[in-house]
């Protein structure tokens, strides 16, 4: 099954538009005879937007041919300009509709010709399409996402680059009320899925809750946990790696303690384990259990039940209602918490030995996909098949990658795809130190510091919150081409035994690729949400197989590569 995708061709024009979560992406393109140096001098696209029933509106532009911007323009003296006066200068864009996505939306592009009378323009073809949210492809399966864009002209206008908890030491109990429609904005999709199952598991009193959780610091999600707990019906595996137990360098001590601590005292302390599986217990996970213990839903995903990890990375979740799929993660918290989080009986456990299939065929339902959970006795488990669709990628490959230092098939084969000149390789990587860009032919370019979103930004942008220190890569994707088949994995360099983490995986933002097809489609995908690709970890490194939900990461990366001229972005 493609991905949900609506087009139109008219006189030359083409157009074709992905709907994503929260975002929409549109890709233009014209044939040849539609474009020269005399009459058909292309300026650029002109777009509009309709609600139903609501009156048309019109895109518009940062920037444009005739408004000045000098050392005097600020970001509150700018102008905008629609962008039939100011067309966009772009073969796609990536709209994020002011009142959401949750009614369909009609889209006018319509190219712009030069007149040759300065910055005059006139009117080429147009097509009208008509966009459908697809946020519910599956009746059993759903994924969402956070927003991702803290560090965005968007925040700087809607929230005056407010920060997203109080001032002064952190803390696992602070007031959230303040803070909510910031929240509500960043978590978006996301953070309304999670919402949602954790008032399900709440409000079904006969219920029995696991969770799984790796960075854990936000307040109501915390309050919940143990509200559960109080009741005697919760169970918590929580990472103590060092750095969730032990001070940081500053000497502060993370806020982890503090939050395990909450839920030993309501839940009490043999309902609590605290371990790494000789690593790090990587799970962002909760499974929902009837009366008798049987698994009955689960949501799992990228994203740590974390402030960091909610409101400020792009992120994913995914919640499925299928008892045979949540049974699969309730097997690998049983294992793990009969066994105190310790890798060796987890690894001897068939439940790590190999992908398990959980939807053969694409259903109403369900997708077809498979998991595989980590750690694992051998970690090319899951790095083998990612490292060999990298390889076998014969149109392009589209990637982010966080703290791509470490060493595995993955980063070899990004490497070694790289350097093939009929592959269309692109992407950004980032270290503790910034982040770069790697052009087609695989050159890095210069690393630059997030300290520019604060320190370097001409007007009339405005300054951006940088969403504080660490690293801005996390939302394990990646996408790539190959016969026909297209899949979507998370990307990240395997680090030596023993080598510690430089910074907290909620430090993050974005991590993975995507690829189109050689006609720009996004297609089939495979995911994996859950934990590191370097497989030695204690993630569950969730690997299923997605139909039809490509689109939604090709607008999120799109919106990582966005232009600054973007005015949604």
């Amino acid at each position: 099954m493609q991905a949900t995708k609506f087009s139109a061709d008219n006189a030359g024009l083409h157009v074709v538009i992905y709907p994503g979560d929260n975002k929409i992406l549109i890709a233009m393109s014209l044939d040849d005879n539609s474009i020269n140096d005399t009459d058909k001098n292309l300026a650029g696209f002109a777009i509009w937007r309709k609600y139903d029933g609501k009156p048309e509106a019109i895109l518009q532009n940062r920037i444009g041919f005739d408004v000045g911007v000098n050392n005097k323009t600020t970001a509150e003296t700018r102008e905008w300009t629609d962008s039939d006066q100011a067309p966009f200068q772009k073969f796609r864009w990536v709209d994020v509709p002011t009142d959401g996505f949750d009614v369909p939306i009609t889209y006018r592009v319509r190219a712009l010709y030069f007149t040759g009378q300065g910055f005059a323009t006139k009117a080429g073809p147009e097509v009208t399409i008509k966009v459908e949210p697809v946020k519910q492809f599956y009746t059993k399966f759903r994924p969402a996402f956070t927003r991702g864009y803290i560090a965005s002209q968007a925040y700087a206008d809607k929230f005056q680059n407010k920060d997203i908890r109080p001032s002064g030491p952190k803390t696992p109990d602070f007031n959230t009320k303040p803070f909510e429609e910031q929240y509500a904005w960043l978590g978006a999709d996301a953070r309304v899925q999670l919402v949602k199952f954790i008032d399900d598991c709440e409000q079904d009193t006969k219920a029995q809750v696991d969770v799984f959780a790796y960075d854990l610091d936000e307040p109501d999600i915390i309050a919940a946990i143990c509200r559960m707990g109080k009741q005697g019906r919760l169970r918590a595996i929580l990472d103590n790696a060092a750095l969730h137990s032990k001070p940081g360098k500053s000497g502060v001590m993370p806020i982890e303690i503090d939050a395990a601590k909450m839920i030993v005292a309501a839940a009490g302390q043999d309902n609590v384990r605290q371990g790494d599986f000789a690593r790090y217990q990587h799970n962002k996970v909760f499974i929902k259990r009837d009366a008798g213990g049987n698994a009955e839903r689960v949501i799992f995903g990228s994203m740590n039940f974390s402030v960091r990890g909610i409101y400020v990375q792009a992120n994913n979740v995914v919640v499925v209602d299928d008892p045979g799929v949540a049974g699969m993660f309730a097997k690998a918290f049983d294992n793990a918490f009969a066994n105190k989080v310790k890798a060796p009986p987890f690894q001897a456990d068939p439940i790590s030995a190999g992908y398990m299939v959980c939807s053969a065929t694409a259903t109403a339902a369900l997708p077809k996909f498979s998991l595989a959970l980590s750690p694992h006795k051998d970690f090319t488990v899951s790095l083998g098949p990612m490292s060999d669709r990298i390889r076998k990628a014969t149109s392009s490959v589209f990637f982010a990658v966080m703290e791509p230092t470490g060493q595995g098939p993955v980063l070899d084969s990004l490497r070694t795809i790289a350097a093939q000149p009929t592959v269309f390789s692109y992407g950004t990587v980032e270290t503790d130190k910034g982040l770069a860009v790697q052009s087609p032919d695989g050159e890095m370019g210069v690393m630059t510091s997030f300290a520019a979103l604060t320190k370097n930004v001409p007007e009339p942008f405005k300054k951006e919150f940088n969403g504080g220190p660490g690293m801005h890569i996390h939302g394990r994707l990646q996408r790539r081409q190959s016969d026909g088949f297209y899949r979507l994995v998370k990307s990240r360099g395997r680090r030596r035994a023993g080598q510690r983490r430089q910074s907290r995986d909620d430090r993050g933002r974005r991590r993975g690729q995507y690829v189109r097809d050689r006609g720009g489609r996004a297609v089939r995908s495979l995911s994996l949400p859950q934990g590191h690709a370097d497989g030695d970890g204690g993630a569950a490194a969730l690997d299923p197989v997605v139909s039809g939900q490509a689109e939604r990461a090709e607008s999120m990366v799109e919106g990582l590569l966005r232009s600054k001229a973007n005015p949604d972005a």
